[in-house]
């Protein structure tokens, strides 16, 4: 099955262009599928702020580690600690800031595949 995966920033569509022509530059991203631009459903009263969701499809929760990592790396190379993403998968959502060891990547990792969409495994007459 095929998980959709949300990413935004605080400081909105600038900042995601950045991450996402830095992960389009990554090999092992880029494999993943194709990123797109989507919008948040705006709040009552106002207009919306256009396309300020970065959007992945992944077709396996095997590839959140590694995708996560290379967030983490774009968040390090910004040089602030202001500078975090919001990862979403399903209803939950990890926050990642740069600063993150291997072990707390695959926690984060661990924390949205209990999101991921897995199939039925089980047949019909079992």
């Amino acid at each position: 099955m095929t998980g959709l995966v949300e990413i935004t920033h605080p400081n909105g569509t600038d900042s995601l262009e950045e991450l996402r022509t830095f992960l389009v530059r990554d090999p092992e991203t880029r494999r993943l599928g194709r990123f797109r631009w989507e919008n948040s459903a705006p709040k009552t009263g106002e207009l919306g702020d256009g396309l300020d969701i970065l959007t992945l499809a992944i077709t396996s929760a095997l590839a959140l580690p590694g995708f996560i990592q290379t967030v983490s790396n774009w968040c390090k190379s910004r040089g602030t600690e202001e500078d975090s993403v919001q990862i979403r998968l399903g209803a939950i959502a990890v926050k990642v800031s740069g600063t993150e060891d291997p072990a707390q990547i695959r926690r984060l990792a661990d924390i949205l595949k209990a999101a991921y969409p897995e199939e039925n495994t089980q047949g019909a007459g079992q």
